[in-house]
């Protein structure tokens, strides 16, 4: 479960103040830059932020504002990161790398904090912003300053998976968040790698071998509520690396294929004659879930009905 950092809200600024709070506020805790607005006096921002393994996510609602930044400002940890910036609500007008762009709801781009960039937000906005360490990007994007600079269209091919994945993270489900937060880390890394990267990947007859040993081995473990890629990957000689990167190819990730195979095993389980006395919470337990809650919403999700109702359903069909 994630746990809240801290959350900044000019609502509870006395009026007059809330412009000047809202700049000192980001600058002391996202990023140094100047900020402008056209509309100071009626001025709304909030940030929450919260801890996501390697990474950090930052949920941001703000009015009109113009935000710019010049290079370099100074050179400490706070800017040697990438700022993956997700537009929920609102148009963004950015400069960057000495392009202009324009990105749209569902789009994502990724920042080099390292060098200058102008945000101009006229309707204002609603975006994630995850920052990115330098170094923990580069396992997984050998030059990630090749791929700043440029939209990532969430409506097309990896840009539409990362922005679902992007998508589900907001306030209540990081929350909720039962996987550890690096796995979760890793996945986004894993999405914004193959969005950003040349189209024309495919498996090879090698790798399409080795993701049915992976999954075979995924399937026969999904019941460990502790299982992580991690333990898999040791488990099979692999590196956890190269497990994101093959379920990535294959289009999906190590917790869509998780959550698949445990929630296969509680059908088989609810199904099953001799398991009719197991209560709800231990056939949740017996997957692999450690909150019978999260089951239950999970099983609707998939299967359309919770798992007393299946169960129910089952029973009935096999007595008429």
């Amino acid at each position: 479960m994630a746990n809240l950092e801290q959350t900044w809200s000019t609502g509870q600024i006395q009026a007059g103040k809330a412009f000047s709070y809202w700049k000192e506020v980001i600058c002391a805790n996202l990023l140094q830059m100047q900020i402008d607005s056209c509309n100071q006096s009626n001025f709304f921002g909030e940030i929450t932020k919260y801890p996501l393994g390697p990474l950090k996510a930052n949920f941001i609602s703000v009015t009109e504002q113009r935000v710019r930044r010049t290079r370099p400002f100074s050179s400490g940890a706070q800017d040697s990161v990438f700022h993956l910036i997700h537009t929920r609500r609102g148009v963004q007008n950015i400069r960057h790398y000495g392009r202009e762009l324009t990105v749209e709801p569902g789009s994502s781009l990724l920042i080099d904090c390292l060098s200058s960039f102008e945000f101009h937000c006229p309707q204002g906005s609603q975006v994630l912003v995850l920052e990115i360490e330098r170094d923990w990007i580069r396992s997984w994007l050998p030059a990630p300053e090749d791929a700043a600079g440029q939209i990532i269209n969430g409506s097309v091919g990896w840009g539409a998976t990362l922005s679902s994945a992007l998508g589900n993270l907001n306030p209540h489900s990081m929350a909720a968040l039962e996987l550890p937060h690096s796995v979760i880390a890793e996945q986004i890394a894993v999405l914004l790698s193959l969005a950003v990267a040349p189209s024309g990947r495919s498996l090879t007859t090698h790798k399409r071998a080795l993701l049915r040993r992976v999954s075979e081995a995924l399937r026969e473990r999904c019941h460990e509520a502790s299982l992580d890629p991690a333990s898999l990957a040791s488990s099979l000689g692999l590196s956890r690396r190269y497990i994101h990167m093959l379920f990535a190819s294959a289009g999906t990730t190590f917790t869509q294929e998780l959550y698949k195979y445990r929630l296969q095993r509680a059908q088989r389980l609810l199904c099953d004659k001799r398991y009719d006395g197991v209560s709800i919470a231990e056939v949740a337990w017996n997957c692999g879930f450690s909150e019978p809650s999260h089951f239950t919403r999970r099983f609707r999700e998939q299967f359309g009905t919770p798992p007393t109702g299946y169960r129910r359903r089952v029973a009935d069909r096999l007595d008429s």
